[in-house]
Formats: C-alpha cells, structure tokens, sequence
C-alpha cells in the first residue's frame, strides 16, 4: 500500500468510567470498553497499517491510544494538545490531519472529532453517529478535503459508503 492509499484515522476513546473523583480529565477506561476496544483495534490492525498515533492528553484518550499502539505493534504514542476538547478543536484537529497525512491516527473525543470529520469531509455527510472507540478512516482527495473510506465501531461490522444498512 502506498503512502498516498493509506487512510488517516480518527478515532474516538473507548467506553469510560462516567466519572472521576479528580475530574473528567483523569476518567479512565472501564474495563468492559478496554476489552473491547482491545478486540476492535486488533480487527483495525489487519485492515489498514498506521506509521504513528497522537492522542489528546486526556487519560481515557491516552489509554485507547495505547491499546491501538499495541494492537498495531507501534512503539509509542504522541500526546498533542490540538486534540484537547474545547472551542476550535475542530478546526486544529483538521489542521493536524492534513500536517500528518495518510497513515496516522488521531485519537480523541465528541464532540469536536465529528465536527473535525464534518469539515474534513467538506460536506460529504457522515454515516453514523461517532460512538465510542469508533474509528473513521479518511483518505486525502486533495490539500484540503478528504474522503471516507470506511468506518467501524466495536463489535460492529466495517462499513463502506454505499453499505446497505
């Protein structure tokens, strides 16, 4: 697979605890979401490589990171504040998609990674609803829009446009 038909990634953290006693930024994965996104980010591994993972600094983003870093036998993950929740993060996590290109996965969280792939996609309409550990697989049509690919949540068959549901 070359460079350009790798596709980008955004994914979404897994299935967290509702709440944390020292705030939502220290919420963890309960252990339900962390096996299954352990399943699922093995089903990714065997559909697309990836050259690298940033994440938001966030613990439950962080972790679902780690479980793609492990399932897609990369070394290490980087944590990125464009990923950081809050007003714009869209736009920067756009911003990051197009720096990194084709082969990245970006891991992060609602509601700014729906808007992100809403503006990526350029008004091609999303299929579904961002759960929780769903990755979006994006693939570049230009130095400003992306396309996509396909989608999968866990426990969920991959999806491809034109899919019948």
């Amino acid at each position: 697979m070359s460079p350009r038909e790798l596709p980008l990634l955004l994914v979404r953290h897994a299935v967290a605890e509702d709440s944390h006693e020292l705030g939502d930024e220290a919420r963890a994965l309960t252990s339900e979401g962390r096996a299954a996104f352990r399943h699922h980010a093995r089903r990714l591994a065997r559909l697309t490589p990836l050259t690298g993972i940033v994440t938001s600094p966030l613990v439950r983003a962080v972790q679902t990171a780690e479980l793609l870093c492990e399932a897609f036998g990369l070394s290490s993950v980087e944590v990125h504040p464009a990923l950081v929740p809050g007003s714009g993060a869209h736009k920067r996590i756009v911003k990051l998609a197009h720096q990194l290109g084709p082969g990245w996965a970006l891991v992060g969280h609602n509601p700014s990674l729906e808007r992100a792939a809403a503006l990526a996609l350029d008004g091609e309409e999303l299929p579904d609803k961002l759960r929780k550990g769903m990755a979006l697989a994006l693939r570049p049509l230009s130095d400003k829009a992306f396309t996509l690919a396909w989608w999968a949540a866990p426990g969920r068959p991959v999806r491809r446009p034109g899919d019948k549901r």
